[in-house]
């Protein structure tokens, strides 16, 4: 587009609005975020995405701002995308019943910072689609996904008992609702409660919620999720 070819040129004023752009695209993921109280919100949405144009920027003024060196401008850009993996990795909790949380915060912080790439090397046109698409991304497939687990037929299960003398009573609801199940561990909770954990497959689409349903009914069970 033409509007935007006077990015790729190497002037202050060029430079400046690639910067900004990237402030722009880093402030339209980051705020659907924060909205969602993700732990990477805002800031850390706008610093990505700041830091990864800056760091092409400074690559494109090593080469061309210094006669014979030939230095490879993808080699600044591959260790950027490296670099926030570890960021992305910081963002993962795993909680005590085992479920692994923070996969779309890492997703979203990685893709920041491709985002920022693109903007410091002079194509803001393509990272503002690209924030475009991330933010239709998380507002619908959102919705989608949780759609989607709704129905499914596998998932696992957490679920704290009184006593391992109920035990049984959880159980035979599960085959009850002709769920099959494997990996089953029990534990002893700080409480004293009995911790069950499985994954587990239903026969049929929609049944899940009819378990849960049947399982928070026990008067035994005093805590429950299945994801």
């Amino acid at each position: 587009m033409e509007i935007f070819a006077g990015l790729r040129t190497f002037t202050f004023g060029a430079i400046a609005l690639r910067l900004l752009g990237a402030l722009l695209c880093g402030t339209m993921v980051g705020v659907d975020r924060e909205m969602r109280n993700k732990k990477a919100g805002l800031k850390t949405h706008v610093l990505v995405c700041l830091g990864a144009a800056l760091c092409m920027i400074v690559s494109e003024c090593i080469i061309l701002g210094r006669e014979g060196v030939t230095t490879d401008a993808t080699r600044i850009a591959a260790n950027v995308v490296t670099g926030v993996g570890f960021l992305c990795a910081a963002s993962l909790i795993t909680r005590g019943n085992g479920s692994l949380h923070g996969l779309t915060t890492a997703a979203g912080l990685w893709t920041t910072a491709v985002i920022g790439l693109a903007c410091g090397s002079g194509w803001l046109e393509v990272g503002l689609l690209t924030a475009l698409i991330v933010l239709f991304v998380f507002a619908v497939f959102g919705r989608l996904d949780a759609y989607l687990t709704s129905i499914s037929r596998g998932f696992d299960l957490y679920a704290e008992v009184i006593d391992y003398e109920d035990l049984p009573k959880l159980l035979d609801t599960l085959h009850a609702h002709s769920v099959t199940f494997s990996g089953l561990t029990v534990s002893k909770s700080p409480v004293g409660t009995a911790i069950v954990q499985l994954t587990a497959t239903t026969q049929h689409l929609g049944e899940k919620e009819r378990l849960s349903e049947a399982l928070r009914a026990l008067d035994c069970v005093r805590y429950l999720e299945m994801f």
